[in-house]
């Protein structure tokens, strides 16, 4: 650590004096509060925005939780255009993975939301074809959150590169799968 600060204090300032061991530990305690804290509320918002649309997720299925889900869409369980929207209604197949038998049989993408630090996608789901507002037995927000966090990635094959960490939803939350009866 040191040889590293020493060398950057030469470069940035021409000098070849020594650096005192204090900017060294200063330097050194900056690295870790801006690089490696998990996620500062000043630092970075856009994640405590992400990680809250994500605890979503965790709230008992019922109209509380469906309601709040919409408001990110603009709208509401009373407002929705129930004709509309079951128009647009998918049939899950068995292997997909949020699908339960007589539980979770069909699904309704809400939509989604893109910038340029995550994207959040939400979906309704029912088990019958027909959506009404008693019938929904679950909603599901997933996400992506791109932390602007890069370490060297690549193989042999393609050479090297810099790639990006992402966070996902749910290792931020557990998702609540217990469809509401």
């Amino acid at each position: 650590s040191y040889i590293i600060w020493w060398l950057i204090y030469r470069k940035l300032f021409k000098s070849q004096k020594h650096i005192s061991k204090f900017l060294v530990v200063l330097g050194s305690i900056g690295l870790i509060i801006f690089y490696y804290t998990p996620y500062s509320f000043y630092l970075e918002p856009s994640y405590w925005q992400f990680r809250n649309m994500c605890k979503l997720n965790e709230l008992p299925n019922n109209e509380e939780k469906y309601n709040k889900i919409l408001r990110y869409f603009d709208t509401s369980l009373d407002t929705l255009d129930w004709e509309e929207l079951n128009k647009k209604v998918e049939a899950m197949g068995e292997q997909a993975y949020f699908y339960s038998p007589n539980e979770v049989e069909y699904k309704f993408f809400i939509g989604e939301i893109k910038n340029s630090r995550y994207s959040i996608a939400a979906s309704l789901y029912s088990n019958e074809k027909i959506f009404k507002k008693s019938n929904i037995t679950l909603a599901i927000i997933l996400g992506k959150w791109h932390t602007r966090r890069y370490f060297p990635a690549g193989n042999e094959g393609s050479g090297f590169y810099w790639s990006e960490a992402d966070l996902y939803c749910d290792k931020i939350t557990k998702y609540n799968l217990e469809a509401k009866k």
